[in-house]
């Protein structure tokens, strides 16, 4: 539905410009910023401002705020509409034949570049020590509660230096703690070390590598995946939650634990991809990887090393999406 229903034949003049249906293209199977747009175009911010503002007024496409920035997405053409379609299919073949198209991926990845190299020299800098973990651990016990009912594996994504760890470790037979930083697993190493937690095993990767989901798979699925304070650093989000979903059993959950929406641009500096999250986006994110919500609520106090607001979100894993995903796994039988 366009916002200010042009005519026909403003929409015709409106999409006959390339370098907005190279925009639209570009929007449309992935949300940029302006920024990223002017990197793809090999233009200026004001330039990519600019040329999509007609666009925004017309509604093909849609813009979000974030801090200081602006992202852009183009949502997909209503069913039969000859004219949307065959200008999203043009734009598509002008971007394929620039290069700009096939460069996306990189732009997206290229997000929490910035992430990773903070948590390195952080993990580089820092000095090795292994503090008591049972005092700020107490305020988590409440979010485990009503998951208890599967004690075989729990996975943490996004591990860090294993804060965590000393409480899971007694309350599930295996866990499984996964971080991206290979200086960060070293530290953690050393405390799990210190703390005695035999049932605990380190893995260096990200929850979408196909290694980590054939490890969790092959033990049965996780009972519990915890994604704590992840998804503010992840390229994209929607993606780390549909990957952590895959790793569930029937009946796991999922707990997402982040941020609310906040204006703190300093975090940027800290590797923070994004400011924070509407409760109703991780809601649709969970919903979206196939699991149920089943709640959703600010946390009352922050961790000490976290000042901003944070929130948890649950999501529980069905048997029928279980069933299907086990069908789509089975061999085809031979005709």
């Amino acid at each position: 539905m366009l916002a200010s229903s042009p005519s026909r034949a403003d929409l015709f003049r409106l999409l006959g410009d390339e370098d907005r249906l190279r925009l639209l293209a570009l929007c449309e199977g992935e949300e940029l910023t302006v920024g990223e747009l002017a990197t793809l175009l090999g233009e200026s911010q004001p330039q990519v401002t600019k040329k999509s503002q007609p666009l925004r007024e017309a509604g093909l496409l849609l813009a979000r705020r974030e801090g200081t920035r602006t992202l852009l997405r183009a949502p997909a053409p209503a069913p039969g509409d000859a004219v949307l379609a065959a200008a999203f299919g043009e734009g598509r073949a002008l971007c394929i034949r620039d290069g700009s198209l096939a460069r996306v991926a990189g732009i997206v990845a290229a997000r929490d570049e910035l992430s990773r190299r903070f948590f390195e020299q952080a993990s580089a800098d820092a000095e090795v020590t292994t503090p008591s973990p049972a005092p700020s651990l107490s305020s988590w016990l409440p979010l485990l509660a009503p998951l208890l009912p599967g004690r075989a594996l729990a996975v943490d994504v996004g591990t860090g230096e294993g804060t965590l760890l000393p409480l899971l470790s007694p309350l599930y037979e295996r866990v499984i703690a996964v971080d991206r930083s290979a200086a960060r697993l070293a530290r953690c190493a050393a405390r799990v070390a210190a703390w005695g937690l035999p049932n605990v095993r380190l893995r260096e990767g990200a929850v979408e590598d196909a290694d980590v989901a054939e490890e969790v798979v092959g033990r049965g699925g996780a009972d519990l995946v915890l994604m704590v304070r992840v998804l503010h650093h992840a390229a994209r989000p929607a993606e780390a939650i549909h990957a952590a979903a895959r790793l569930l059993r029937a009946g796991g959950h999922l707990v997402l634990v982040e941020l609310l929406p906040h204006e703190d641009e300093r975090v940027r500096e800290q590797g923070h991809v994004w400011l924070g999250f509407e409760p109703a986006t991780l809601r649709d994110h969970l919903a979206g990887a196939g699991l149920t919500p089943i709640a959703s609520t600010p946390l009352p106090t922050a961790p000490v090393d976290e000042p901003l607001p944070m929130q948890v979100a649950v999501g529980r894993r069905g048997a029928r999406l279980a069933l299907v995903e086990a069908d789509a796994r089975a061999p085809v039988p031979a005709s």
